[in-house]
């Protein structure tokens, strides 16, 4: 039997006391449960709080167990004074034969809460002055905030400068316009919301060319904006898709040819290709 207790002394009325008795047994024996004690008061001034019991092996294969029980002192002394907590009794089986443990007493020694004569002090009732807190260095944490301020400024500077927000507006952007409201369409893949997004893509390329654009002039729209030669027939399927659901009375032949996602995919393309060089044909 191993007790490993804390300090014995400084104790005020409230505190809780920890002590940890290790038991170990030979082989074959077993603690017995029905012997542990139960949260109670012990004695007029103690109470059992808690018991924790952690069954273990020891290295030689021996069965072990670590018991932690958890008082509590409700004693106020006029002066230090050293109490007891009992010693307490344990028992361990080995099938019919039985075997009986202590955990030893343990002394502290409880302290006042005040004097018992009043110094010349003054009120020794009265209420004393708030520890001081211990400074706290800030000057790291400062540097991180900034930093992290800096990174989030420039986030949002750089988000704003794709999506074309205050100061950015005059970077016409009409793809990423686009693409931001398609995205917003609930009923994409019904006939109303798949037209409302052929419509919005045609807003954009009409305001792409600055002017209403028909398929027969994609080629000319494209030989001015050598950028978005590469989504050629990607534009021209677009346009056929749109022949078919606004003039052709056939929007579920235009979503066969050009399906709600790659319509979504063929706006993010011409949005990424008009951040990176603009589709606005240059000033003669």
């Amino acid at each position: 039997m191993d007790l490993y207790a804390p300090r014995a002394f400084g104790y005020l009325i409230g505190d809780t006391i920890s002590l940890e008795a290790v038991v170990t047994l030979d082989a074959g024996w077993r603690l017995d449960e029905s012997s542990l004690p139960r949260p109670r008061p012990v004695t007029y001034w103690l109470d059992l709080k808690r018991l924790d019991v952690k069954p273990e092996t020891a290295p030689d294969g021996a069965p072990r167990y670590r018991l932690t029980l958890t008082y509590q002192t409700f004693y106020s002394p006029l002066e230090p004074r050293a109490l007891d907590i009992p010693a307490v009794p344990l028992a361990a089986r080995n099938g019919d034969a039985r075997q009986t443990l202590t955990i030893p007493a343990w002394t502290f020694v409880s302290s006042p809460l005040r004097e018992l004569v009043a110094s010349q002090r003054g009120n020794p009732m009265a209420l004393q002055p708030d520890i001081r807190p211990r400074p706290y260095p800030l000057a790291g944490d400062a540097r991180l905030a900034a930093a992290a301020a800096a990174v989030a400024a420039a986030s949002l500077l750089a988000f704003a400068a794709a999506s074309g927000w205050g100061p950015f507006a005059g970077r016409h952007r009409p793809f990423a316009a686009a693409l931001r409201h398609m995205r917003r369409l609930p009923d994409l893949d019904t006939q109303l919301g798949y037209e409302d997004a052929l419509q919005l893509l045609h807003r954009a390329f009409d305001d792409a060319a600055g002017y209403r654009l028909f398929g027969e002039d994609v080629p000319a729209f494209l030989a001015a904006r050598p950028a978005l030669t590469g989504e050629a027939e990607a534009i021209d399927r677009f346009f056929a898709a749109s022949r078919l659901a606004f003039f052709g009375d056939a929007p579920e032949t235009a979503m066969a040819l050009l399906p709600p996602e790659a319509l979504i995919d063929l706006a993010r393309r011409l949005a990424a290709t008009e951040r990176r060089s603009g589709v606005r044909k240059e000033a003669a």
